[in-house]
C-alpha cells in the first residue's frame, strides 16, 4: 500500500486527480500549502492506494503529457495500514511495487558510505571467524547483514533498465564487499593461525542451482511489499561472501591447490552472473522495463541514459 503525492501550481491538480481516479484511486485530496524556496501557494494531491494501482497511477502520471518536473514533484510512501471501506483484500495486494521505488530502493541501498563499509568489515570479521572455528552461528550472524545482495540486485536492475550508473554503482558497492571480505579474513587468519575448519562447500552445479532460486526470489521479493528481503539477502550472502573470505584465510594459511582456487572463484563468479540474470527476468516477469525506467528520468531529469 503506497500514499502518492504530488505538489504542484495552485489549479493544477484537476487532471493530475483525473489520471488517480483513472488507476483506480477511491478518492483524492486536494489542499493548498506555501512552499518556501519557491515562495509560492502551491497545491498537494495525495491519494493511498494498494500497491498495483499506485505502480499504475505513477506511470500513467509520468507517461502522461501534462506532467512537467520544472512544476511538479511527486512522492511515494509505502503504508502499513489504509482504513475505508475497501476490503482489505484489495488493499493489501503487495505486487508489483512502481518502478521509480525500486530504482531509487536500489540507488540508496547500493551507496558505498562507512556505514556500508562498517558493516562489510563487522560482518566479515564474524564470518571469518566462524570458518576458521566451524561455528554456524558466527557465520548466520555475519549474513544477516553482509551487504551482498543489494549491490547484485543493483546491477542486474541497472543493466536490464539500461540505467548504467545504476549498475557501476552496484558494482562499486559489490567490489567494496568482496574486498572486505577478503581484508577481515585475512586478518583473522593471521591473528589466529587456526585451521580453515569450514567445509559446507558445494558443487558448482549444486551452487547454480541454489543461485538460481535466490535470484529469482530476490528480483521478486525487492519489487514485492510482502517480501522478506532481509532472509534472502541471509541466503546469498553465505552463498556468495565465503568464497573471497576462503581467499583471504589460504592466503595466510597457504594457498589451496590451483584447480581448487579456479574452481571456486569461478563459481563465484558464476554464483554473482545467475543471481544478476535471474533477478532480471524476475523484474521482466513483474514489467519493470527499460521504457518505464527512460520514461521516469525524461519526466523527472529530463535526460535519457
Amino acid at each position: 500500500m503506497h500514499e502518492i503525492r504530488v505538489t504542484g501550481p495552485v489549479g493544477s491538480s484537476e487532471p493530475i486527480a483525473q489520471i488517480a481516479l483513472s488507476a483506480g484511486a477511491k478518492h483524492v485530496s486536494v489542499y493548498s500549502v506555501y512552499t518556501y524556496g519557491p515562495n509560492q501557494q502551491q497545491e498537494v494531491l495525495s491519494t493511498e492506494l494498494p500497491t498495483p494501482q499506485a505502480k499504475a497511477f505513477l506511470d500513467a502520471l509520468l507517461s502522461s503529457p501534462r506532467f512537467d518536473a520544472t512544476r511538479y514533484t511527486v512522492t511515494s510512501r509505502e503504508l502499513r495500514a489504509i482504513l475505508s471501506q475497501t476490503h482489505p483484500r484489495e488493499l493489501t495486494q503487495p505486487l508489483s511495487e512502481p518502478a521509480v521505488d525500486v530504482f531509487e530502493d536500489l540507488w540508496q541501498l547500493s551507496h558505498v558510505t562507512w556505514s556500508y563499509l562498517g558493516r562489510a568489515v563487522s560482518a566479515g570479521f564474524l564470518l571469518a571467524f566462524g570458518m576458521v572455528t566451524n561455528s554456524s552461528i558466527s557465520i548466520v550472524i555475519a549474513a544477516l547483514f553482509l551487504p551482498f545482495l543489494p549491490p547484485i540486485l543493483a546491477m542486474s536492475f541497472g543493466l536490464w533498465t539500461g540505467e548504467r550508473a545504476l549498475a557501476w554503482q552496484g558494482a562499486k558497492a559489490i567490489t567494496a564487499s568482496v574486498c572486505a571480505s577478503f581484508l577481515t579474513a585475512f586478518v583473522v587468519a593471521f591473528l589466529t593461525r587456526s585451521p580453515l575448519t569450514y567445509s559446507e562447500w558445494k558443487s558448482p552445479l549444486v551452487s547454480f542451482l541454489i543461485a538460481v532460486v535466490i535470484g529469482v526470489a530476490a528480483g521478486l521479493s525487492s519489487a514485492d511489499d510482502a517480501g522478506r528481503r532481509y532472509l534472502i539477502g541471509v541466503a546469498a550472502a553465505v552463498q556468495l561472501a565465503v568464497v573471497p573470505a576462503w581467499f583471504g584465510i589460504t592466503a595466510v594459511l597457504g594457498f589451496a591447490p590451483r584447480r581448487l582456487m579456479l574452481e571456486r572463484g569461478g563459481t563465484f563468479l558464476l554464483n554473482v552472473v545467475v543471481l544478476g540474470a535471474t533477478a532480471a527476468l524476475a523484474y521482466a516477469a513483474l514489467g519493470m522495463k527499460k521504457e518505464k525506467i527512460q520514461l521516469f528520468q525524461r519526466a523527472l531529469y529530463g535526460r535519457n541514459k
